[in-house]
């Protein structure tokens, strides 16, 4: 669809699975389309195209990749299935704010095969995620993300607990 919409020479697909990456090939050259499909892992982005208008990834990570934000042009827009705490993959829109840097925020609940190097399970606070966060308030929630790793910031006022009390500020 990508191919279609933006015209020839403008879309790369990686796929890690070559016999998967073949397949796909075929079936685009059936349909006249020419993207540029390549065996490669995704996690390590596609530096030989240089920076990029978009990035869409299709499996979820549990931080946004730094290879990722190498490549995205300022301007340009990363959507990516990141790992939460709230039991579900949360969809992140992120624009590129220059110098590898990105900022957004989640657009939708989904649920996405995880990136085979992003498997095992991390502590949510070492990923950026701050104890505030509640999957009720998962749309207000805001994404920064850069060489130092990604923060998951929480702009809304701190709510009260489930013992009545407001918790305590830091």
């Amino acid at each position: 669809m990508l191919a279609t919409r933006t015209g020839p020479g403008t879309v790369v697909s990686l796929e890690i699975d070559p016999c998967i990456a073949a397949q796909a090939r075929r079936n685009l050259d059936g349909l006249g389309l020419d993207p540029l499909v390549i065996t490669g892992d995704g996690e390590q982005g596609h530096p030989a195209d240089g920076l990029c208008d978009r990035i869409v990834a299709t499996a979820s990570v549990r931080r946004i990749l730094r290879a990722w934000l190498e490549q995205l042009g300022p301007g340009g827009v990363l959507l990516a299935p990141l790992d939460s705490p709230f039991g579900c993959d949360l969809l992140v829109r992120l624009t590129g704010a220059g110098g590898t840097a990105a900022r957004g925020h989640f657009v939708a609940k989904v649920e996405f095969m995880r990136f085979r190097g992003q498997r095992t399970p991390r502590p949510y606070a070492e990923l950026g995620w701050p104890e505030t966060a509640s999957v009720e308030h998962w749309q207000e929630l805001q994404v920064e993300a850069g060489l130092r790793g990604q923060q998951i910031l929480d702009p809304s006022p701190p709510r009260a607990t489930r013992t009545g009390h407001r918790p305590a500020s830091r």
